[in-house]
């Protein structure tokens, strides 16, 4: 049977139930069947569409093609894992054409510009068996960049769905702190009300701006905000307001310097070495500031979280002249245009909070969690979080 040249929109489905979001950096196991479910089977060959945009944009042929044949001859099915196909697409954006990656612009005085965070993907298969060889269409799915606990598994008890947290085996309502002064707090959840021709890839994930309650604020002599993809491939802020601290690492390379005529060398003027090479590593350890016991969870996900930002503040406040920015839906990168950014007013709804900011991408240091409780560690429930700077401090980007 010959491979498929297109995916039309008819064979493509309403995505409105939770198995139809999956968690890349996780397996994604294809077990697959004949109808019969019996030893006949022999190979599969498995059609993969992967897409961003639109879900009835027009699809060419398909991104990959895998060919298996069964193990044992008692098997009744063949196992196929294509997570990593999945995700190459959301995680190398300049490596490729046609990939994307979750990108999040701080806004100072709007909501920020989110966009790439996760892509349509969806197969067809030829399944052959003694009878002959069957062509089945499957449903459409949503991908990002989250991950499953051990024991969140497709099938059986213990799956948390579409909800966060539940790194004990359980899931809970967790609290956070908030900064008065920082402006546009955001939530995000999937949206599975979308129809096929509604659907894209941006408004698969909802966004809502989240009012701080008022008995859950706190300030910070050095405040800054955390952001970072969850464990379902979503933006959550952390808000710190525990000690900051910064530091450098330098490395670097020592050479010799040759002249054509030593002699004439006066060696209180002349160097004799250079240093070049110079790599400079920004780090920085924030303690999260007193936490409750149900806080830890989004501390826990932010330690394994793939992808991190950490916004600082200077401190300056909103005033009514100040002209601030709104964000687009396209980021000016190296190969693509994918965030412009305007001049918009301030308004007074925009008064009182932090003004002048800067992102920094960001990884985590820390190789170990430990859990901290009441019990165990009375009222010091706060942890140490380490970052470095995903760039060096000079600019050398050639």
């Amino acid at each position: 049977m010959a491979a498929p040249t297109t995916l039309p929109i008819g064979d493509r489905t309403k995505i409105d139930n939770e198995e139809q979001i999956t968690f890349i950096n996780s397996p994604v196991h294809l077990r697959l069947q004949n109808d019969t479910t019996d030893s006949s089977i022999i190979s599969v060959a498995v059609y993969l569409w992967i897409w961003n945009g639109a879900q009835n944009t027009a699809l060419g042929k398909p991104n990959f093609t895998l060919e298996k044949t069964k193990v044992s001859v008692n098997d009744d099915y063949i196992n196929l894992q294509i997570a990593d196909l999945i995700k190459s697409y959301l995680e190398n954006p300049l490596n490729a054409p046609n990939t994307f990656q979750p990108n999040f612009y701080y806004n100072e005085v709007d909501a920020p510009a989110i966009t790439g965070q996760g892509v349509f993907w969806q197969i067809v298969t030829d399944i052959t068996s003694a009878a002959g060889t069957v062509r089945k269409n499957y449903d459409t799915n949503f991908a990002t960049l989250g991950y499953r606990w051990n024991y969140e598994q497709n099938i059986g008890v213990g799956n948390n769905g579409l909800t966060p947290n539940g790194s004990l085996g359980f899931t809970e309502t967790v609290n956070k702190w908030y900064n008065p002064k920082i402006h546009h707090y955001i939530t995000q959840a999937f949206n599975l009300t979308n129809e096929i021709a509604d659907a894209t890839s941006a408004n698969m994930i909802t966004q809502t701006e989240v009012t701080p309650p008022p008995n859950w604020s706190r300030c910070s002599r050095d405040p800054s905000l955390i952001v970072f993809l969850n464990k379902l491939g979503l933006w959550e802020m952390f808000t710190p307001h525990g000690k900051f601290t910064a530091s450098t690492g330098v490395d670097f390379e020592t050479s010799s310097i040759s002249y054509r005529d030593p002699s004439r060398v006066d060696n209180s003027f002349f160097h004799s070495k250079q240093r070049g090479a110079i790599d400079v590593t920004q780090s920085y350890v924030i303690n999260t500031g007193s936490l409750t016991e149900d806080m830890a969870a989004t501390v826990e996900e932010l330690i394994y979280s793939p992808r991190i930002y950490l916004i600082r503040f200077q401190g300056d406040i909103q005033t009514p002249e100040r002209v601030g920015i709104t964000v687009d839906s396209t980021l000016v990168t190296v190969d693509d245009t994918t965030i412009t950014v305007d001049n918009t007013p301030v308004g007074l709804e925009d008064v009182g909070f932090f003004k002048t900011s800067q992102q920094i991408p960001v990884i985590i240091k820390d190789s170990d969690f430990l859990r901290k409780t009441r019990v165990n560690d009375k009222n010091e429930v706060n942890y140490n979080i380490m970052f470095e700077e995903t760039n060096n401090k000079i600019n050398n980007i050639r």
